[in-house]
């Protein structure tokens, strides 16, 4: 699948709170609407589509919609965490047309073992704010362009890759 078509699934209240930074008395709705909003603009201009999973307010089961945006409130036995594991999970040899955005460490390797892309919301969060300069001609982020560099590894990703591999050789 192209690049630009890699589905986006992202960890809501993750990305929610680093680009807004509520206060926790806060009430959410104002500041979904803005995220949901801002998440519509980027589906536009990069023509990728968008999964965008909130923790439990489904009453009795997830509850989803599917109007540009995919949006889905999960039931409140089950958090965002879980239903994005159970995605990647379900997908199987196509996993590696999605690109998980969350700030939770364990949900990014699970997903990169299953050969997911994986972003931190603080990186998706600044590529939302300032898409200009984090993109080039061809839609792919800085972040993508350095990966294929000759640089070296940063002590952060070394440690996650160390991670990784001391996982799979337990299993």
């Amino acid at each position: 699948m192209n690049h630009r078509n890699r589905e986006i699934v992202v960890d809501g209240y993750n990305l929610l709170h680093a680009l807004y930074h509520p206060a926790p008395s806060s009430q959410f709705e104002p500041f979904r609407r803005k995220l949901e909003m801002r998440l519509l603009h980027y589906q536009r201009a990069h023509a990728r589509p968008i999964t965008l999973v909130y923790d439990g307010d489904g009453q009795h089961g997830d509850r989803c919609s599917y109007s540009p945006l995919h949006t889905v409130f999960t039931s409140r036995r089950k958090s965002a965490d879980r239903w994005i594991v159970d995605y990647v999970k379900s997908l199987n040899p196509t996993v590696k047309m999605v690109t998980i955005v969350s700030s939770d460490e364990e949900i990014r390797r699970y997903a990169s073992a299953f050969g997911a892309e994986c972003m931190k919301s603080e990186v998706f969060a600044s590529i939302l704010m300032s898409p200009s300069r984090k993109h080039g001609d061809d839609g792919e982020s800085a972040g993508n362009r350095k990966k294929f560099s000759s640089d070296e590894l940063s002590g952060e990703d070394v440690e996650r890759w160390k991670l990784l591999f001391a996982q799979k050789q337990g299993d």
